[in-house]
């Protein structure tokens, strides 16, 4: 991965405020040729400093229940990491994995219908790698507060859903849609219409009605950075108010490090996803959270090695 210019961090900066953004756009932004603007692109692709530029499904309006799962393995039961990533990979509901440290091993985020689809993913897991799995906590996800990479564009707008939305149906043209475009936002309507035989302007319309609807939640890219590393910081909570919970949403949603928070039900009550430099800038967060809001009862900071599945529509 090479280092990032001056005009590779301006092109992700436009991109993480608008990833629809034309090239043609982007180049009268930046001062730079289309060309140049296609070319740039093609190389923060290439060189996985964006690993997609994705659509934010609202999975909770169609009828999924979200969880946060965190695994422990048993050392002394050996499988390839690459069969359990690829299982990972292939597996409906599975709509984030990475590998992590800490107590726990493996982090999943699951969308399934109910309890019951649940409790059918995990004994599948038990099942297909028997001896692996040590322990797992499950906790329930209540809302979820999603960011842009403030550090890089100081936009600080939020996409919020949750347990609270309203169900809608969609049909097979609309399932067909969000599966083409979860991975690529920028994908032309007229590319999907093709595969479908219908009109380009019939796609435009469908996604505006979903957008519309709120199934279509906005568009987010997606990175990796050298200076930037991902954590998880995991939250419980003691003497529990919903104002001072607001309160600390609020302190975390005009952080520039923190990139997504999740309430949630279970051991831990809030979940912030936080990208910094260093481990001392990250310590120094946590003592300030902690000196702010005395709801904080416990925490603990879990480091995010490697993302093995991002799947945005895995239904």
């Amino acid at each position: 991965m090479s280092r990032l210019d001056k005009i590779d961090k301006k092109i992700l900066k436009e991109l993480d405020i608008d990833p629809k953004i034309s090239t043609s756009k982007l180049g009268k932004k930046l001062r730079i040729s289309q060309q140049v603007a296609n070319y740039r692109l093609r190389k923060l692709f290439t060189e996985n400093h964006i690993t997609k530029l994705g659509t934010v499904v609202n999975l909770n309006k169609l009828r999924q229940e979200p969880y946060r799962v965190f695994f422990t393995f048993n050392s002394k039961k050996q499988y390839k990491e690459q069969d359990i990533f690829n299982y990972l990979r292939n597996k409906k509901g599975v709509y984030w994995a990475a590998r992590i440290g800490g107590k726990y091993d493996l982090l999943i985020g699951l969308y399934v219908f109910d309890f019951e689809a649940f409790d059918e993913f995990i004994e599948d897991f038990y099942k297909t790698f028997p001896g692996l799995i040590k322990d797992y906590k499950g906790c329930y996800v209540l809302e979820h507060f999603l960011y842009k990479h403030k550090y890089l564009c100081k936009d600080y707008s939020t996409i919020t859903y949750g347990y609270h939305d309203k169900q809608q149906e969609i049909d097979d043209l609309d399932h067909y849609i969000l599966s083409k475009i979860k991975d690529d936002c920028r994908l032309s309507s007229l590319d999907i219409s093709q595969s479908k035989k219908v009109s380009y302007k019939t796609i435009i319309n469908r996604i505006k009605a979903m957008e519309k609807k709120k199934i279509i939640l906005g568009y987010r890219m997606f990175i990796k950075s050298e200076e930037y590393k991902p954590f998880v910081v995991v939250f419980s909570f003691k003497d529990y108010s919903k104002s001072d919970e607001k309160r600390l949403l609020s302190y975390l949603a005009r952080n520039d490090n923190v990139s997504q928070v999740i309430r949630l039900f279970g051991l831990w009550n809030m979940f912030v996803h936080v990208r910094i430099s260093d481990n001392e800038k990250l310590q120094k967060l946590i003592i300030e959270l902690r000196d702010k809001f005395n709801i904080i009862s416990d925490y603990e900071i879990i480091p995010v090695f490697e993302d093995i599945s991002i799947n945005l529509f895995p239904v």
